[in-house]
């Protein structure tokens, strides 16, 4: 599957108004269902909502459960119109962990070619997955 010609195209999507910085993400379940988000910035900053959480929660929302959530796939775009990687920022680590796992694969990518690969236990290591609780 080409994420990437899916993702550029989600971009436009995206609502990036204060900073420029434009996210689509694609979430993929074990069973092959896709789930899509882009960011949606508020000028109050802490409504904004990530690519990434919003594929997740699109997803939940839809009927997806914890485990069933494989990969995540994200491009950016700048200010400047360039393409360019990008990884989860820590709230995204976070939710991607509870509703994933740790063995989820994280995609990042800068154009079809140039792309990263990480487990998000690599991104997030020694997570609090709620286990604890």
């Amino acid at each position: 599957m080409n994420y990437f010609a899916q993702l550029k195209e989600l971009l436009d999507f995206s609502s990036a108004p204060y900073s420029g910085f434009n996210v689509a993400s694609i979430v993929i379940t074990r069973d092959g269902r896709e789930y899509r988000g882009v960011n949606v910035e508020s000028a109050a900053y802490p409504t904004t909502i990530c690519a990434e959480r919003n594929a997740i929660h699109t997803a939940v929302t839809e009927g997806a459960r914890r485990g069933d959530i494989s990969e995540v796939h994200i491009l950016a775009r700048n200010a400047a119109q360039e393409l360019v990687k990008a990884y989860p920022c820590g709230s995204c680590r976070q939710v991607i962990a509870e509703q994933a796992g740790n063995d989820a694969a994280v995609y990042s990518y800068a154009s079809a070619t140039d792309v990263s690969q990480h487990t998000i236990e690599e991104l997030l290591p020694f997570g609090f997955l709620g286990d604890e609780l």
